[in-house]
């Protein structure tokens, strides 16, 4: 007998349901906004470290604060569905 699939767009439905859920109930935010910050900081982020290269910064440490100011919300997202 052949599993149930799930549809990634029901997938993906359910999960922002549950994240929505979960910022409303521990820290008083909805799911947009939430999602409107996380995008601030990543493109806030990229942008620190172009112009940090800009200015002379060594190519290496620019890249690292790109990956944190990215990979941050993502892993605060994580941490909030979790």
């Amino acid at each position: 007998m052949a599993a149930h699939e799930i549809s990634l767009k029901d997938e993906l439905a359910s999960y922002n349901h549950d994240l929505d859920c979960r910022l409303r109930r521990r820290y008083g935010m909805t799911l947009k906004a939430f999602k409107t910050i996380k995008a601030l900081t990543q493109l806030a982020g990229a942008a620190a470290g172009v112009y940090a290269m800009e200015l002379g910064a060594p190519p290496l440490a620019s890249l690292t604060l790109i990956t944190v100011m990215v990979s941050g919300p993502e892993v605060l997202e994580y941490l909030i569905n979790e």
